[in-house]
Formats: C-alpha cells, sequence, structure tokens
C-alpha cells in the first residue's frame, strides 16, 4: 500500500505543483507567522498566457473560517518567488484547533479564478508531510520551520480535512 500513495503523492507533483513554506509560532505574542517562499512547477491554468497564480491563505479554527489574506498574483509563470509573510493571532491554547488552508489559483480577471492546488496544515492537516510541517512547528517555537509540499486536488483535500470544506 506505501507504494501506492508514493506514487500518489508523485502524480499529484507532476499535476498540480509544488509550494516551499515556513511556519513559526511566537507564544508570547500569539502569532502565527507564515511566509509564502515560491511554488513550482503549478498546473497552467490559461494554455495561451501561462498562469498567473497567487496564494490563498485561510485560517480555520475550529470549523469556522477566521481569516484570510491572499498573497499578490505574479503574472505568466508556473515557477512563482513570492517572499511574502503573513501573520494571524491566534493564541496559544487556541493554536492545536487551528489550520491553515493554502489555495494556489491562477488570477483570472474574465471569470472566477481557476483553482491549481490546496493543502491544510495543522489540526486537519490533509496529509503526513503537512502534519509533520505543523509538529516540527509547534516543537520549535520561535523558529521558522520551512517545507515543500505537494499540491492536491480540492476533491482530495475535501475528503481528509474538515478544514478544507469551510472554505472556498
Amino acid at each position: 500500500m506505501g507504494t501506492f500513495f508514493a506514487f500518489m503523492e508523485k502524480k499529484n507533483e507532476v499535476e498540480l505543483g509544488e509550494l516551499l513554506l515556513s511556519l513559526n509560532y511566537l507564544p508570547s505574542a500569539g502569532r502565527l507567522n507564515v511566509d509564502v517562499i515560491r511554488a513550482k512547477q503549478l498546473l497552467q491554468t490559461d494554455v495561451s498566457q501561462g498562469s498567473d497564480p497567487f496564494v490563498k491563505i485561510q485560517l480555520v479554527h475550529g470549523l469556522k473560517l477566521v481569516k484570510t489574506k491572499k498573497t499578490s498574483f505574479l503574472r505568466g509563470t508556473i515557477d512563482p518567488f513570492y517572499n511574502e509573510s503573513f501573520s494571524f493571532k491566534v493564541p496559544q491554547e487556541e493554536l492545536e484547533n487551528a489550520s491553515l488552508v493554502f489555495t494556489v489559483f491562477g488570477h483570472n480577471m474574465k471569470s472566477s479564478n481557476d483553482f491549481i492546488g490546496r493543502i491544510v496544515i495543522g489540526q486537519y492537516s490533509s496529509g503526513p508531510s503537512e502534519t509533520n510541517h505543523w509538529r516540527r512547528m509547534l516543537n520549535t517555537h520561535r523558529t521558522a520551520v520551512e517545507q515543500w509540499h505537494s499540491l492536491r486536488s480540492r476533491a482530495e483535500c475535501d475528503r481528509v480535512s474538515p478544514a478544507s470544506l469551510e472554505v472556498t
């Protein structure tokens, strides 16, 4: 069964792309800091012009959407460098019930934005890699923990993470 999942991971990587994130938590300030560093090999949503990708970051507490933030969108690339930082207020006693939903979209002027991929990190993580990143952050307060993640489909995230169902 392990080989099947390894194959699925590779399949996602090829199809949807990867996202490099850095997380750190400052207990004294009650701040969860997120750096969206870059993405690579994103699924191209507009064949004629390339993708104009951006990342939407949503904080979900339990099953309630609390806050939404977005990176800028970068024109005509499937390998965007963002280097954008976001900070969310999360008191220490609420941290264990928090999830961060990262959704990559292709910016679209004419219609709704095109979904590229998603991952969820936190209480309702969308997979073992995401759970590992969250645990590493929890164990190293005040130190940024960086990790690549393979993007997943909306259907896969919705199936395994209740937090994914709470966002658009």
